[in-house]
């Protein structure tokens, strides 16, 4: 989310790798010791040698980073912006605390994040000065951070000046906007300005890549607005092919609610149903794998790599969950990432046999061998991720279970039998960015997410 990409070109003018590759094996041939590594860390750099040289790079941040040159600084921010973040998250804080790199400073930021160390966050992000590449992101940051420890201007604030200088044509810029226009809208819908919210999200256009996630926000939204046919309409999207690959099971425990709501009992208890016949024996199954791969990463990664390659698994849900990891766009860095490691060392084998490209090849293995890991890693994590969703869900399905019985045998004892309509337009509700659409018989065609029901509540 918060690495900016380029496009490292392959098409190498010949002479000019030639020249890359000679001037990296002169510093690694003559450099005095006690420089050699410092020279040699900054002439792969400026090579363009990023992969084989982050062994290098890593131990040179552990060892030598209380105050970067700014040569080093320079090659630094460059650098992560073909490798990743994650490469440099794996580096343990008490080494990178002593720099005062702002690159570091943001790797900092996102490691307390993770620990849950929100002041100590913002007090790294802070160091990022607002001509620094990752500044954009950094704000994104901050907005989380402050959203969390419940500080809502000032998120909201840090969120706007995201959305304001991440305007660009870069796909990462654009992406970032759009999560910070999310963002402020969840600020809105957690200060119960539904309606504000309700218009930031449509705002996010539905060819962005978090405009699927959106959808589900959106549908929360309308459901504390007590506008249930809308939230219906809006997770009714989630059956369409192009959203196949999607896994949410808050999706079915929203829709089983909103059903509720509407006094409709008996939709809302086959949603219940048929949610824990779909699930309940690959959840289980899935709780095995969790437990027998434990943190063996290797493990997850050959799982990602089987599904990557047959695209099959005797698990149903797996099958989904892998499907799901492998469209997030931290899951397609890493692997993009590791592609180009690979391409590098290609290119590297190609060169005469010497000292130096044996060097290299070991760099470059253990670079590649560490994206396995960081894979691995997140695979992991994803998927205790949804292990933790469908825990929750089943919990929810079985309150509603339990709740729908109760309200239909309380219906029963009422001995109402009204005959009533199942639905009419004249139950929609719009604000001035919705429109009505008649339906024409393409269902999926067109104007996903637009839909709404029309049922009448039974209330």
């Amino acid at each position: 989310m918060f690495s900016k990409k380029i496009v490292l070109s392959l098409l190498l003018i010949p002479c000019y790798a030639i020249a890359s590759w000679n001037s990296s094996k002169h510093v690694f041939e003559k450099a005095k010791k006690s420089e050699k590594h410092y020279l040699l860390v900054n002439e792969l750099l400026e090579s363009g040698y990023y992969f084989s040289s982050l062994p290098l790079l890593k131990e040179y941040l552990v060892n030598d980073s209380k105050n970067l040159p700014k040569r080093m600084e320079r090659n630094l921010s460059r650098a992560v912006q073909y490798v990743g973040l994650k490469q440099l998250e794996s580096l343990p804080s008490k080494y990178l605390q002593r720099s005062f790199s702002e690159t570091i400073a943001f790797v900092l930021a996102k490691k307390a994040l993770n620990v849950g160390s929100l002041n100590e966050s913002l007090r790294f992000i802070k160091k990022i000065s607002s001509d620094h590449f990752l500044y954009p992101y950094a704000k994104n940051l901050e907005g989380v951070l402050f959203a969390r420890i419940g500080k809502n201007n000032e998120a909201l604030n840090a969120f706007r000046i995201c959305e304001n200088v991440s305007s660009s044509n870069s796909r990462n810029l654009q992406q970032n906007k759009d999560i910070c226009t999310a963002g402020i809208a969840r600020i809105k819908f957690a200060m119960k300005a539904y309606n504000e919210a309700d218009l930031l999200y449509l705002d996010i256009e539905k060819s962005s890549s978090i405009w699927p996630q959106i959808l589900f926000e959106e549908a929360w939204n309308s459901f504390y607005q007590k506008n249930y046919n809308r939230t219906l309409g809006k997770l009714v999207s989630y059956k369409a092919p192009v959203f196949e690959y999607m896994f949410n099971p808050e999706v079915e425990v929203l829709t089983a609610l909103s059903y509720m709501k509407l006094c409709l009992y008996s939709d809302a208890k086959k949603v219940a149903s048929d949610f824990r016949d779909k699930y309940w024996n690959d959840f289980k199954t899935l709780n095995r794998l969790l437990k027998r791969y434990k943190k063996r990463y290797s493990n997850y990664y050959e799982l990602a790599l089987s599904f990557e390659q047959f695209g099959r698994s005797e698990n149903r849900l797996i099958l989904r969950l892998m499907g799901s990891i492998s469209q997030e766009n931290a899951y397609k860095d890493l692997k993009r990432q590791k592609v180009l490691a690979e391409q590098e060392m290609q290119k590297i084998r190609g060169e005469r046999n010497s000292r130096f490209k044996r060097f290299m090849v070991k760099n470059l293995e253990e670079t590649i061998d560490s994206y396995r890991t960081l894979i691995g890693v997140y695979v992991k994590d994803r998927l205790l991720t949804y292990y933790t969703q469908l825990y929750k869900a089943f919990e929810g399905m079985s309150y509603i279970s339990l709740e729908t019985l109760a309200q239909r045998k309380a219906k029963l004892y009422s001995f109402e039998n009204k005959e009533r309509s199942r639905g009419d337009v004249q139950y929609i509700e719009r604000n001035e960015k919705q429109y009505f659409w008649d339906f024409n018989g393409e269902f999926w065609a067109d104007e996903l997410g637009d839909y709404v029901f029309a049922l009448k509540s039974e209330c």
